[in-house]
């Protein structure tokens, strides 16, 4: 999901490609907000990787490591950005979630344990409960 000040230009569109906010951060020098590439959530190359494949490369201006913090500087009016749907539950009426229009802008959870460790009934339960909904 793009996210995007609520008084910008694209803010009412009912989607955004990554065209469109790539050529803002570079054409209309809109700041790009993202991910410290060192803070490990995978997101940095997930997301950058997907704007690769379309031949884009936007000008990041500033790199947090937290999620909230992007929302918040996207919040301030101090660029765009692009986070998972998952982070749309934070709901702040200075920004809008504006979904890309690309199909293929989309990233994979994963479940992960240690191989050689003992799992808790609860960690156990709740990765069998998983495994179930993906069948």
């Amino acid at each position: 999901m793009a996210m995007i000040p609520y008084d910008h230009p694209l803010a009412n569109n009912p989607s955004v490609t990554l065209a469109e906010l790539a050529e803002l951060a570079e054409l209309a020098k809109e700041p790009f907000v993202f991910f410290d590439p060192h803070v490990g959530t995978g997101l940095y190359d997930d997301i950058l990787g997907l704007m690769r494949r379309y031949h884009l490369t936007p000008v990041i201006t500033q790199e947090v490591g937290e999620a909230m913090t992007i929302i918040g500087l996207v919040s301030a009016g101090l660029g765009v950005s692009i986070l998972p749907a998952s982070f749309k539950r934070v709901q702040l009426n200075e920004m809008r979630w504006v979904p890309i229009a690309e199909e293929d802008a989309v990233s994979e959870m994963w479940l992960v344990w240690p191989k050689h460790h003992e799992q808790s009934p609860a960690a156990r339960n709740f990765r069998i409960h998983l495994l179930n909904a993906l069948r």
